[in-house]
């Protein structure tokens, strides 16, 4: 009889530890679910394409500019992948021979003396509204259609909330 409450403790002990785990098992599949926070399914959105589920977002071009670089339609052509495809991982732009993606940091895009070009020169400053104009219809704050290699993103308002939230991380 003396083994007895020890061994019961010993059994509550491991039944505790086993709810534990259940637990922090719900809650991690619970997390997974929903993607995680805003800014991390935009950043998905950011680097890939694609939504937090893994489905690709659709892109085209304009009529003026036929697809630019992304093909049109659901993003085949040469670069079918995500924002970071054209404006490097960090948003800070890239150099190619074709083009110049822009520094797409939210810093720069929303700065009051306007966006910094990759020639050094000031385009206009973006706000959240605007932004999302030039990200999904191709046009700039000023009204001017978006250079050729722009695709427009067919986002969702929950997408579009998530890659905003991520923009707003880079700087």
């Amino acid at each position: 009889m003396a083994g007895s409450p020890r061994r019961s403790l010993w059994i509550a002990g491991v039944a505790l530890v086993v709810a534990l785990l259940a637990v922090a098992g719900v809650l991690v599949v619970g997390a997974s679910r929903h993607g995680g926070s805003a800014a991390s399914r935009g950043e998905v959105i950011f680097q890939t394409g694609r939504d937090a589920s893994g489905a690709l977002i659709p892109r085209s071009g304009s009529a003026t500019n036929g697809g630019g670089m992304m093909g049109g339609g659901m993003g085949g052509g040469m670069m079918g992948g995500g924002c970071a495809t054209c404006h490097g991982s960090d948003g800070r732009g890239r150099s190619t021979p074709m083009f110049n993606a822009p520094d797409i940091t939210y810093r720069n895009l929303t700065d009051p003396r306007g966006m910094l070009q990759p020639d050094g020169t000031r385009g206009p400053t973006y706000s959240d509204a605007t932004l999302r104009t030039a990200v999904t219809q191709g046009i700039d704050p000023e009204g001017s259609q978006l250079e050729w290699p722009m695709p427009q993103w067919h986002l969702s308002g929950p997408q579009w909330g998530d890659l905003l939230a991520y923009l707003k991380t880079l700087d």
